[in-house]
This record gives C-alpha cells, sequence and structure tokens, in this order.
C-alpha cells in the first residue's frame, strides 16, 4: 500500500478535457513474430484499429504497460517485426497523444537512458477530470515480490531457454490466487484514496470493480426482475436474453478457475461494492482484444474482434457490433457508464 501511495502522491495530474477522446490499452507482449509470440495472432488487428480508427478519431493513447514481451526477445527483434506499429505510435507521440508507462515485461526500457524512439516511459499517469482523478498504472506495483533481481533472472530463463523448450511465459495472469491478491490490493488502494484506478497485468477485464461473471449474474437478476412488469411483446426478448447471460456464465463456472469459485472479488467486506477499480485487460485473447475509452463524460469497455478468426462475438448478449470500414474487424462497447455518476459512487461510498 506504501509502494502505490507514494506513486499516486509523485504522479503529476493532467486535465482532461469532457471533449477529449482517450484509449487505454494494456499487455500486447508483442515479440519478434515468431510461434512464440503471444501478440502474433492479434497483431494486423491492432494495427489496423490504432491507424484507420484512433488516430483517425484524434485519440490520446495510453500503453499501460507490457507493450513489448522483453522477458523473451530482445527489443532489436521486437522493433524490427513490429516495425509498421512503431511508425504509428511515433506518430501518435508526435501530436502528443501518446503517453507510454511500464510494465513488468517491459521494466528494463525504464532504465535505459535513451528509449527507444526518444518515447518517454513513467511508472504511471494521473488523469483529473471535474478535480477526480483517474490514476492509471500498470499494476505489478500491487506485488510484494517483484523485484529488479527477480526481473532479471526470469528474463534470462525465458530468453536463453524458454524458447528453445517451449516455455511459456510465467505471468500473474495465469496464477489466479496471485491475480486475485493483486486486484483485491488495488481495489483497497483505490477505495481507500476514492479514485478510479486503472490498471492492466491481470490480463482480466474489469469494470465497476466486477469480473465477467459477477456482471453476468448482476445482469441476470435484473432482468428476472424486469421480466415480470414487462409487456408480453418484450416477454420473449427478455426470455432469450436471459437464456443467452444464463450460458454463457455456465461455460465460465465449468471451467472451475479459482477465482469463479468467489461469489464477487471483494465480497469479504459488508461494505457495498465501490466502482473503484478497472482493468483494460489485454491484447493476447483468440479472437480480439478489449480496451478502454473515455470521452464524453463516459467511461466504457471495448471489445475488439477479428471475424476472420470467429463470428461468435456478432451477435454478442444484445450488444450491437460496429463494423471498421469494410474491414472484418468490429468494435463492440461492452459496459459504458458515466464519469461524474462513477465518481459519486466512489466518494459517497468509500471510507
Amino acid at each position: 500500500m506504501e509502494k502505490l501511495e507514494n506513486l499516486l502522491r509523485e504522479t503529476p495530474a493532467v486535465k482532461i478535457a469532457p471533449d477529449e477522446r482517450i484509449v487505454i490499452f494494456s499487455d500486447l507482449h508483442m515479440g519478434n513474430g515468431g510461434k512464440m509470440d503471444d501478440f502474433l495472432h492479434n497483431g494486423r488487428l491492432f494495427q489496423y484499429i490504432i491507424e484507420h480508427y484512433y488516430e483517425k478519431e484524434d485519440y490520446k493513447m495510453i500503453l499501460n504497460g507490457d507493450i513489448e514481451e522483453l522477458h523473451r526477445f530482445s527489443l532489436r527483434s521486437v522493433t524490427s517485426r513490429w516495425k509498421e506499429i512503431y511508425k504509428i505510435l511515433i506518430r501518435f507521440h508526435n501530436r502528443r497523444k501518446l503517453i507510454k508507462l511500464m510494465g513488468n515485461h517491459d521494466y528494463e526500457l525504464s532504465l535505459r537512458k535513451k528509449k527507444p524512439f526518444n518515447i518517454p516511459i513513467l511508472e504511471a499517469a494521473k488523469l483529473q477530470f471535474n478535480n477526480n482523478d483517474l490514476f492509471i498504472f500498470h499494476g505489478h506495483q500491487a506485488s510484494r515480490q517483484f523485484n529488479t533481481f527477480i526481473h532479471w533472472l526470469v528474463s534470462i530463463i525465458l530468453r536463453f531457454f524458454g524458447n528453445l523448450l517451449r516455455i511459456k511465459n510465467y505471468s500473474v495472469a495465469h496464477h489466479n490466487r496471485k491475480k486475485f491478491k493483486i486486484e483485491k490490493r488495488v481495489y483497497e488502494f483505490a477505495r481507500k484514496n476514492k479514485i478510479m484506478a486503472i490498471i492492466g497485468h491481470t490480463h482480466r477485464p474489469l469494470f465497476e470493480s466486477l469480473s465477467k461473471k459477477d456482471t453476468l449474474k448482476f445482469k441476470i437478476e435484473n432482468l428476472c426482475r424486469e421480466y415480470p412488469l414487462a409487456d408480453p411483446g418484450k416477454k420473449d426478448c427478455l426470455a432469450q436474453r436471459i437464456n443467452k447471460f444464463k450460458k454463457e456464465l455456465v461455460e465460465i463456472l465449468s471451467k472451475r478457475e479459482e477465482e469463479d469459485l468467489i461469489s464477487t472479488l471483494y465480497n469479504s467486506s459488508a461494505e457495498p461494492l465501490v466502482p473503484c477499480m478497472f482493468n483494460s485487460g489485454c491484447a493476447i485473447g483468440k479472437s480480439g482484444f478489449t480496451s478502454i475509452e473515455i470521452f464524453g463524460g463516459n467511461i466504457q469497455l471495448v471489445y475488439w474482434f477479428d471475424t476472420t478468426v470467429s463470428k461468435k462475438y456478432l451477435d454478442f448478449n444484445g450488444y450491437k457490433p460496429e463494423r471498421l470500414d469494410d474491414s472484418p474487424y468490429y468494435r463492440v462497447i461492452l459496459k459504458e457508464d458515466n464519469l461524474d455518476y462513477m465518481f459519486t459512487r466512489i466518494i459517497l461510498l468509500s471510507d
């Protein structure tokens, strides 16, 4: 907690205007383009959308750590393979539309005097909206186990033996108990300071401090409450949505992952859940990736997907996907809410 408190205090605040557009990505894990490069299957999608959507719509981009996978690959091999993406990032930087934050897998960049492409690398960013703080940091700072020695040791093992032996990257995202502990620490820190914390690191998208499982349970409950009072013509539609959410929830619970057996992430307390923690997810999903967008006083969790890989998200629980030009790429808003409303809840419901 002390580490996070110091980071919050030392990070300067930057005011954002209501009409400013901001997108937050985390955990790209860009590699050398080979079989062990987790970013490979989404690289083309990512390049297209940052150029044809986010640059075109004049967004400010925040890259929230683990952008390069430097535990396993050299920086030269990464920048060479993904040089077209770096050209776009440089254009964002030249327009003062890029903030790059460090993670644990690209930590070594923060130690270099000369930064790649002269793009500064910060540990955190603090955006101020109507005198309320959105605090953005990768999330490894909430781990008690992260230190420089372990960082270099893991990097050496993966760099020299991992590729040869096909060893996957070790990540907190693969360890459910550690993932839960880190998210819980960030939640408690954000609640105590009455701020909105936006992290990555655990690879799990979170909105209003809720996991996907928790969100589905709340949606089912709300729709069941709505069903008896609905007009007869709407009941069939509501029943279909309830059934869809139910099937998705059953699929998640059938995996029996440790965090899925917990009714909610933070229900150990009798106090109300505070919507103070968000996670932009990662860019190494099988058919797409998530991001967080801020625009017009709202915050939203967005999913980008490639229909050449999978078309199941074209009908995604009642959400309407938006096609980007004539490409096979689609954008869908999974969740959205008003920032003033969020901060009202954070301030009034926190200690």
